[in-house]
């Protein structure tokens, strides 16, 4: 049997009874206390981490100031400079607005006459240009016409679907006529320097207008620069801190700048060229105002350069098609040779709706040239040729409807003022060809008249040509092969004939696919290549007579009339002055075109300023930048594409000498003087560790 283990009590012996403790009786120590060590080295721990955290999101805010404060004086910087070159920009949107209105004052005037010129009213008994050719050609294509090519021509012309037909036209030059009549003083209003209502007319007043502008923004230029970049520093160091501040150097920008005379707009108007002399104005010789500032490098002005107002005309090697040259195939598409600026007034006409059956755009520039010329040369009062057309040709023709009582051959020579005829063009394998539909394309083609013309077109000759007396038109001796003939076809219908020859050497290899004409080759050079021949083709052009123009002298009204240019209040040019300011005076563009962005914010720790701010003597972040403005273009105030873009910081010197400037500055625009002498200040105290910190 197992005998149980004793109990570890009852192996040892028991304690002796002894004196009971007493704490704090001296008798004994006190025991050692273990509790609250963890919770005092925690709360240490606790201190460390909050401080490492605390100077973390310091040294992050300190960061994030700094990008802040760069970022700012970045703003600053483009935004004065941006200011700077928008408010150039102005002036020069400003300048070409007044040149086009001064243009478009006397073209708007002239539109009513010319567009009445052109469409008869109910009430009147003249024929007017588009009227004439209508009631004509309906007439003719009534009698019958021999040629069906010809026919199809004229029928065209009286297509009401059509829009560019003569019809259309009626239609829509109808619209405006009455417009201009049942509101006669509304162009006036307008267009006229003194208006029927006895006030400047609007036109005039938005010139005043303009002209007050551009001398607002060059007088405030400074101010609105200053501005514009303490909104950019406000916009990205916000209001909430007092010690934020922006400011943009030099304090006052200026720009050399003055203030020409109206006749400085007569070169822009009319030429497309900047102010200057100019032996083709009417004006004076030599200008009173700007001195001559065109350049093809430097000053190209605002239609070359900006808007691309250059009139390029084919060389004179090359040939188009119609009455002064053989037909071709297609236009020829080789280099531009001719080049030639023009200005809005050319601008404006040609902008202007093109009749291919009237002269309603060539009315407008006859007239519009005698109200110019009532500005730009003072002279009196013009007279324009009317249009009363009288399309009888005969006795006992009387052409349908027509209202007149007279007849192209039974008047004067004298009392004739104008011819017109429609003609059209083919071309053919065949002479004589009649031009039968079928057989277009395979024998025979049209001839198109031309960029811009239609086939048929109407053609006006000043005074009579009687074409029983030989053809009214003429082809160039060089395209044809012989001499014409002239014949006369039908009734009030002649017909001009001729040979040339195709090009051997051309793209077609002497053939004409139009007609279907192939190359005729004649054997190979010595070289192998093949060689061709050049091939005879007809040349028909059926002119018919519309009729004659009898028509009497109007007067042209005078839009200027009371306007005094030499006024000190007449619209004028403002400009660089060009003297003091070239392009290339590397001077000139740092002082007038170059600008410093200085930013600052203050740099306060967020958490225990105290230990962390380490008593600073300048406390605040503080950032420059370097802004120009430039003009690709142009170097003048006329064309619109002045622009700023950031560069490095350069000769910071200068920029020390502006900022002490500054401080006497009064007119800062919203920038505490304080502010800008504690910047200036600082600025002066790192100018010789600048090299080091610009080129980090």
């Amino acid at each position: 049997m197992t005998r149980a283990k004793p109990r570890l009590e009852t192996l040892l012996p028991p304690p002796k009874a002894g004196p009971k403790r007493s704490e704090g009786s001296g008798i004994f120590p006190p025991a050692p206390r273990n509790r609250g060590v963890v919770m005092v080295i925690a709360l240490i721990a606790i201190v460390l981490i909050a401080s490492l955290l605390f100077y973390v999101m310091n040294v992050g805010r300190s960061v994030q100031g700094r990008v802040v404060t760069q970022h700012t004086a970045d703003a600053v910087a483009i935004g004065g400079a941006a200011q700077v070159a928008r408010s150039m920009n102005t002036v020069a949107m400003n300048n070409v607005e007044t040149a086009r209105l001064i243009a478009a004052v006397s073209v708007l005037d002239s539109l009513p006459l010319a567009v009445d010129m052109s469409i008869t009213d109910a009430s009147e008994q003249e024929l007017g240009d588009l009227d004439a050719v209508a009631q004509a050609v309906s007439s003719q294509i009534n009698s019958g016409v021999i040629d069906p090519w010809f026919e199809t021509m004229l029928r065209t012309m009286m297509d009401s679907s059509d829009s560019e037909s003569v019809v259309s036209e009626q239609r829509y030059l109808r619209e405006l006529d009455d417009l201009f009549r049942n509101q006669p003083d509304m162009v006036k209003e307008m267009a006229w320097y003194i208006a029927p209502s006895g006030d400047m007319g609007k036109m005039h007043q938005a010139m005043r207008s303009i002209d007050a502008h551009s001398r607002a923004v060059m007088l405030t230029l400074a101010e609105s620069a200053q501005s514009a970049a303490t909104r950019s520093a406000q916009a990205n160091l916000g209001n909430d801190d007092s010690g934020n501040a922006g400011l943009l150097l030099p304090a006052m920008p200026s720009i050399p700048w003055e203030r020409g005379v109206f006749d400085d707009y007569e070169r822009p108007v009319r030429f497309g060229l900047l102010p200057g002399q100019d032996e083709r104005l009417v004006v004076d010789k030599v200008t009173k105002g700007f001195g001559q500032v065109d350049d093809e490098v430097t000053n190209r002005g605002p239609w070359d350069a900006v808007f691309g107002w250059r009139l390029r005309v084919p060389g004179r090697t090359q040939t188009m098609p119609g009455i002064d040259n053989a037909p071709v195939p297609n236009p020829p598409a080789g280099p531009q040779t001719a080049y030639e600026p023009f200005g809005p007034e050319t601008l404006l006409i040609r902008a202007l709706f093109r009749s291919p059956y009237s002269q309603l755009r060539q009315h407008i520039w006859d007239l519009y040239s005698i109200k110019a010329n009532y500005l730009w040369s003072g002279r009196t009062l013009g007279t324009v040729l009317d249009s009363n057309w009288e399309v009888d040709i005969d006795h006992d023709d009387e052409r349908s409807s027509d209202r007149n009582s007279d007849y192209a051959y039974g008047l004067s020579r004298s009392d004739i003022r104008q011819t017109a005829f429609a003609i059209g063009e083919i071309k053919s394998r065949i002479a004589n060809d009649p031009g039968h539909p079928g057989r277009k394309g395979l024998t025979w083609n049209t001839i198109p008249g031309g960029p811009g013309r239609r086939s048929p077109f109407v053609r006006y000759i000043g005074g009579w040509s009687d074409p029983r007396n030989g053809s009214p038109i003429r082809i160039n001796p060089r395209s044809i092969k012989g001499s014409p003939t002239w014949s006369k076809i039908q009734d009030h219908i002649w017909r001009l004939s001729a040979i040339y020859e195709t090009d051997p050497e051309g793209s077609e290899l002497g053939g004409d696919l139009s007609i279907g004409l192939p190359p005729k080759q004649t054997g190979t050079d010595a070289d192998g290549n093949p060689t061709y021949a050049a091939q005879e083709v007809h040349w028909e052009i059926d002119v018919m007579l519309i009729g004659v123009n009898v028509g009497g002298d109007i007067e042209v009204t005078n839009p200027w009339d009371g306007f005094d240019r030499n006024s000190e209040d007449a619209p004028a040019p403002i400009d660089l002055i060009h003297d003091q300011f070239f392009p290339d005076d590397s001077t000139a563009r740092r002082q007038f075109l170059t600008f410093l962005g200085v930013a600052r914010k203050p740099s306060r720790p967020d958490f225990w300023p105290t230990r962390f701010n380490g008593n600073r003597a300048y406390p605040y972040n503080t950032a420059i930048a370097q802004a120009y403005i430039f003009n690709n273009h142009s170097w003048d105030l006329w064309t619109q594409t002045w622009q700023a873009q950031l560069e490095p910081v350069t000769r910071f010197d200068d920029w020390v000498d502006q900022a002490d400037a500054a401080v006497s500055t009064s007119q800062t625009a919203n920038v505490d003087p304080d502010e800008v002498a504690e910047m200036a200040e600082y600025l002066r105290s790192v100018q010789t560790l600048a090299p080091v910190m610009l080129n980090h």
